[in-house]
């Protein structure tokens, strides 16, 4: 798993690759004080204003750069995905997998299915370890605070591939709720046979 520093990196060279340098450089603004050493909620307070700015700065192009890191987050952290897409590979059916899914959930998370539909939950404090998100970014986030919704594009692009890869199909992903907006969990739903 990247630092925080690294993340943060990553997530200035999204901005510039999507809105440009200029963009970048004010939506970074700050960031030069943040140390591998600085707390958590230093790190979150820090991003939730930088995604203020961005949005600011960047309208519609501001989900598309986050999108952009949920899918590299989602090449750093492949192990989930990969470690999955082994479970799916064990049953003969897609549907005893998100069965068996459902039923054996990891810590902090939860799937439920209607029909078509797979509902993917993460309650974050829940986890062993509560925390406001699971990104590292994020983690810190004091409980009085929230993020611009357009953060949580990132979570929604990995939870996008992820499932996707599973499942070895296209799947799309609506945001119901997020922990960092003021929900007591992030809430996914994910359209198993998209039309």
């Amino acid at each position: 798993m990247p630092s925080v520093l690294g993340m943060i990196e990553q997530f200035g060279g999204d901005v510039e690759a999507v809105a440009g340098e200029d963009v970048r450089r004010e939506v970074l603004a700050g960031a030069e004080r943040l140390k591998a050493s600085s707390s958590p909620e230093k790190v979150s307070l820090w991003m939730r204003d930088a995604v203020d700015r961005l949005d600011e700065l960047a309208g519609d192009d501001a989900r598309v750069v986050m999108e952009r890191c949920g899918l590299a987050c989602s090449k750093v952290n492949h192990g989930v995905t990969d470690r999955a897409v082994a479970r799916r590979a064990k049953f003969a059916t897609e549907e005893a997998f998100l069965a068996a899914a459902a039923a054996k959930p990891a810590n902090g998370t939860r799937i439920e299915l209607d029909g078509d539909v797979l509902y993917q939950v993460y309650a974050p404090r829940e986890f062993s370890h509560p925390m406001r998100c699971f990104c590292g970014l994020m983690r810190g986030l004091p409980a009085d605070a929230a993020v611009s919704p357009t953060y949580c594009q990132c979570s929604r692009a990995f939870v996008r591939n992820y499932w996707s890869q599973v499942l070895g199909r296209p799947v799309a992903v609506e945001i119901l709720s997020s922990a960092v907006t003021g929900s007591a969990e992030c809430r996914f739903r994910i359209e198993l046979r998209p039309s």
